[in-house]
């Protein structure tokens, strides 16, 4: 189960990069988070572990996020789980003559319990909030990087 989007930003890369990887600001502009609930220590860097309370209705809860690579202005990937479902996110920052270019996707693989439940849901109510909710969060991204 995977979804993707991109949109053009007119500003820097370091500029997106910036709120990007600041995961206590990701409640800002990514519409699924609605909380941190804990913060790692000192910058994101690999092996970063945060908490975030949030999803996407009607599944919501506390997943724990480590992040797996990060390469400063051009790539963050995160994985994260709530014990029910694992979720694999990229962010790809591309310089563009007028900004960057960012490219966000998200794969959900939920636990084997979870998947007769999701066969379902996923391409009946899911797959379309979880795509509203990635194009919410880059349009809110672009918004805020934008302004500043």
């Amino acid at each position: 189960m995977r979804i993707e989007t991109s949109i053009d930003i007119d500003s820097s890369p370091e500029a997106v990069w910036e709120l990007l990887s600041q995961p206590a600001r990701h409640p800002d502009f990514a519409t699924p988070s609605d909380s941190i609930v804990e913060l790692g220590d000192g910058e994101v860097r690999e092996g970063y572990v945060y908490k975030e309370k949030g999803g996407i209705p009607p599944i919501k809860s506390v997943m724990t996020w480590t992040v797996a690579e990060v390469v400063p202005n051009r790539r963050l990937v995160s994985d994260g789980t709530d014990g029910k479902v694992n979720i694999h996110v990229d962010w790809d920052l591309e310089a563009t003559a007028s900004g960057t270019r960012l490219s966000h996707s998200m794969e959900l693989s939920p636990a084997w319990f979870l998947v007769p439940v999701m066969a379902v849901m996923w391409p009946a109510v899911m797959r379309k909030r979880a795509q509203a909710a990635l194009d919410g969060t880059m349009s809110n991204l672009k918004q805020i990087v934008e302004a500043n």
